[in-house]
Formats: C-alpha cells, structure tokens, sequence
C-alpha cells in the first residue's frame, strides 16, 4: 500500500515538475530511503511534505488558469494560497484571487476557491431543493452548473450623492470544491453572472483534475 501511494505521487509530481520550483522530489526520495530502512512513521512524513508540495503546484496552476483581466476588472496581485488544512491530495487547499476595476473603485471581486469545503455537503442539499433557500437565496445557472446567489443592496454616499450599490455571493459547488464569488458594485445580476461565466469555470475543473 505504501509503496502504491508513492508511485502515485511520483506520477502527479511528473505531471507539475515544469511549472516552477518545488521539494516534492527530495521528499519523494526521502520517503523512498526510509521505507528502505523501514522508517515507516518518517516516510509517512516526507509522503505528507512532497503531498503539500504538490497541492500548492496544484493551486499555482488553477489560479494562472484564471484570467487576467475580465471586462473593465483586473487581477490585483498575485493570489494568495493557503495549505493549511491540506490532508490529502487536492484536500483543503484555498485560494484567493481579487479583481479590480481602476476607472470604478466600488466596483470589485473576490474569487475564493476552496477544495474539499465542508459547506459542499450542504449547498447540494439546497441546490437539489431550492425551496429550502433562506430570504433573499435562489438557485441560479452557471454555465452547466447550479449555484446560489444571494445580493444584498448597501447605501453609499459618494462626495454626497447618495448610491445603492450591489453586493452579491455566488456560490458554485464544482465536484469536491467549492468556488465563492463576490462582487460589489456590479450593476445588474446579469452583469455579475456572465463575469462568473468568464473565470473560466472549466479551465479550473481541468486544472483540479475534477
């Protein structure tokens, strides 16, 4: 069993090795030496090193899949992941990706991508029955998929003229992972929904191996 988990590993290290530096395959080998020597709990160890290595490759890889710039809104930064909770391959991996748009500051996004989201569990249960979704909840299309959207309408005063500006949550369950947008704002539902629409969505589940 140990022995398959590592070939395993080595397969998927293979397939991440040429987008950009990583430890994985000092890992790999010292998780071979020990297992030689018989060191199972230290094998183990260095197999859970090259597994979180590997997942943040993973990660790098989903958010370039992301586009740069959608409409008038540009990536801001580099975004950010978190491996905290890794346990398993593509296990507990977060990352965050922000859009701006220059020429409208209250207009922005948040793309928050989650694997193995404890809330996956419950958004299909109210995906599979809309009539469950709370006040101001409805189940929406996203390309081929099902998500929940819910907007809030915020009062803004801009050098005294007073605004309502959208604030919107898209939740879409894609296989083990859970994708969050958030987008402030935006004029129309319409006009959040077809940003969602060019993430990219298929891109991300080719990257996630979903």
């Amino acid at each position: 069993m140990k022995k398959t988990i590592l070939f395993l590993l080595v397969v998927a290290f293979t397939g991440f090795r040429a987008t950009g530096q990583s430890q994985a395959e000092t890992f790999i080998k010292e998780a071979q030496d020990y297992l030689l020597k018989k060191e199972y709990k230290q094998a183990q160890l260095s197999l859970q090193d090259a597994i979180n290595d590997i997942n943040l490759l993973i990660a790098q890889q989903v958010a370039e899949s992301m586009p740069a710039e959608i409409g008038a809104l540009k990536a801001e930064g580099d975004p950010e992941i978190n491996n905290g909770g890794m346990g398993m391959i593509g296990g507990g991996v977060q990352i965050t990706k922000r859009y701006a748009n220059e020429a409208a500051s209250q207009q922005n996004a948040e793309v928050q991508i989650m694997g193995n989201s404890p809330m996956l569990s419950a958004m299909n249960m109210y995906l599979t029955n809309p009539g469950m979704l709370g006040p101001g909840y409805k189940s929406v299309r996203v390309g081929t998929n099902r998500a929940i959207l819910k907007t809030d309408i915020q009062e803004s005063d801009d050098n005294g003229t007073a605004q309502k500006i959208r604030s919107t949550e898209i939740q879409i369950p894609l296989g083990q992972t859970l994708i969050t947008v958030r987008t402030n704002g935006f004029a129309t539902e319409q006009d959040e929904l077809a940003f969602v629409n060019q993430l990219g969505l298929e891109k991300v589940r080719t990257a996630l191996g979903e």
